[in-house]
């Protein structure tokens, strides 16, 4: 009878175990030796590598099992294909999320506006005919907040995005959960009313819909890519063969540090830079306005990350102003299965570095201060909730941040005109064994210009082509608020021609207003002032300073003469 019990048990245990190696497991190793990353990328099972940093994780098929037996390495069972399946029910689909944007924007029309970036990879392919993608007619939505949505208003851009690598869902869910507890607090909570009042917000939230697709439908549990037909069979391979690593194809340093060149690799990162029509959407959006930072959502790790981290060794000019504020915002979110709180640092120190990613390129060519913040320790965690609510208070810590320490203030011509002057802070953009990188630049729009610093005395030098430069010394930088300094640059011409002499003989003179009137009625004043005008006569010839040539400054200039005015 106890023999029988134990062929019956053990019967039961081959049974059991037949039914977990039908499914793919997700599993940890703790110390994982070269020899099994060497096999996974010679039988091409890399793209079962879901972490590798100081642990590995893989999902792993029976063939990894098997191998794992064989060259008897121990794992932990994190999950079953089941238990992820099951957590993915707590996660929005991409129909559900732009319900929830479109919910929004209807509710709350005075301090919302819903666009388009574009539509993605797969859509763009659909709508050129192919109807193999018609499952993927989706679009990169982008949710505006400000008090005057409709309008672009002199004031900080910030943006909060997410979900650029498909298997991230939870990332997706803290973005939206910010939306929501934003607008379900907006007419109570003082603080939001004064965000919305004072900044232009930009919620991008699902980057990647397409590779999410197949996330969420189960079609290819941990894919990271996009879905570019990289083999160019027509048709949605729901596998790994398809799909750009979107994080590895801007444009900053592209290259193949960190990356792969094979399409089949879940880093590969691309034909050329700039290749996916994602990145691109991101790349014009932050480039049509003077953004100062924003904040891309990743998992896992529990890290809050500040540029640059392409290859080892670079450090950013501002890489104490920007880990200042991402150790601000780490310490308020806490560790969700261990104490304490997520570590800041500078991408370079992450573990490992990589090109073409959307941080460095924000900053190095942008200079806005793109922070990349890891989240959880898993990619989908089985409750969401309390990683959302926990994130809540570093999204309200970089909305602050303009608040106080930073210098800010406008750069014009002497007629008002914005200009894009590279605003170069001597103790932080001279600094010596950085990695070079653009200049800070004013907007094109307002010439506003938005420098977060530390407290303390600084030196700025504002610099534009074709104009002097002007210095500003010794201005205090504090915590009591922001410190205004707008800057007036002149052209190089000024001070070798006097307003009003427009032909420029070293007298003004009523000859001056009767040059003048010859060109605007069209006929040539030459030999006194031959045409084509230069730039600097058009401006001293504009007496009233209006920007237009007429007879009131031809007025204005006699006036002068005669002694009516003392000065333009």
């Amino acid at each position: 009878m106890e023999f029988r019990r134990v062929i019956i048990s053990l019967l039961l245990l081959i049974f059991v175990m037949s039914i977990l190696q039908s499914e793919d497991l997700l599993i940890r190793l703790d110390r994982p030796e070269q020899h099994l990353i060497s096999w996974l990328e010679e039988n091409k099972l890399s793209d079962r590598i879901t972490y590798s940093r100081d642990v590995l994780e893989i999902l792993a098929d029976p063939e990894i099992i098997e191998y794992l037996a064989d060259c008897h390495i121990e794992y932990e069972v994190l999950k079953s294909e089941t238990d992820i399946i099951r957590d993915l029910e707590n996660y929005r689909s991409y129909d559900e999320m732009y319900a929830d944007l479109l919910n929004f924007s209807e509710t709350y029309p005075e301090i919302t506006s819903l666009s388009t970036l574009g539509p993605s990879m797969c859509h763009q392919y659909y709508l050129d005919g192919n109807d193999n993608y018609a499952d993927f007619q989706h679009e990169i939505w982008c949710l505006k907040v400000s008090d005057n949505p409709e309008l672009e208003e002199d004031e900080p851009n910030v943006f909060f995005a997410s979900l650029i690598h498909a298997r991230e869902t939870i990332s997706l869910e803290v973005v939206m959960t910010f939306m929501e507890e934003f607008f379900a607090d907006y007419s109570s909570d003082p603080e939001i009313a004064e965000f919305v009042e004072n900044n232009q917000i930009w919620f991008i939230p699902l980057i990647n819909p397409d590779g999410y697709k197949l996330v969420h439908d189960e079609l290819h549990l941990y894919h990271r890519k996009n879905m570019r037909d990289n083999n160019e069979n027509g048709l949605p391979d729901n596998s790994s063969d398809d799909g750009v690593d979107m994080n590895r194809n801007f444009g900053y340093v592209w290259g193949p540090n960190g990356t792969s060149s094979d399409p089949g690799s879940p880093l590969y990162n691309g034909p050329e830079a700039w290749s996916e029509l994602e990145v691109q959407y991101l790349r014009d959006l932050i480039q049509s306005r003077k953004f100062w930072a924003g904040v891309t959502y990743h998992s896992q790790g529990e890290w809050v990350l500040y540029p640059l981290g392409n290859l080892p060794g670079v450090c950013s000019y501002d890489h104490e102003i920007m880990g200042d504020l991402a150790t601000e915002m780490a310490l308020t979110i806490p560790r969700i299965s261990s104490a304490g709180h997520y570590t800041p640092a500078q991408a370079v120190n992450f573990g490992y570095t990589c090109q073409g990613t959307m941080g460095d390129w924000s900053y190095s060519e942008e200079r806005v201060f793109g922070y990349t913040i890891e989240l959880a320790n898993q990619y989908i965690p089985n409750d969401p909730v309390p990683i959302c609510e926990d994130n809540l208070e570093a999204f309200r810590v970089m909305l602050h941040r303009l608040d106080n320490r930073v210098l800010t203030g406008h750069v014009t011509d002497p007629w008002g005109t914005p200009l894009v002057a590279a605003v170069n802070v001597i103790q932080v953009d001279e600094q010596a064994g950085m990695t070079e990188v653009e200049p800070y630049r004013s907007g094109a729009i307002f010439g506003r210009y938005f420098r977060p610093l530390l407290t303390g005395e600084y030196d700025v030098e504002f610099i534009c082509e074709g104009y002097e430069t002007e210095l500003y010394e010794n201005l205090w930088v504090s915590e009591g608020g922001a410190t205004e300094q707008d800057a007036i640059l002149y052209p190089t011409w000024w001070g070798e021609h006097d307003k009003g002499d427009v032909d420029d003989n070293g007298s003004i003179d009523a000859f001056d207003a009767s040059v003048l009137m010859r060109y605007i009625v069209g006929w040539d004043p030459a030999p006194y002032a031959p045409l084509p005008w230069e730039a600097w006569r058009l401006v001293i010839a504009d007496a009233t300073l209006d920007g237009e040539l007429d007879s009131y400054d031809c007025s204005l200039i006699l006036q002068y003469v005669v002694g009516i005015i003392n000065e333009f």
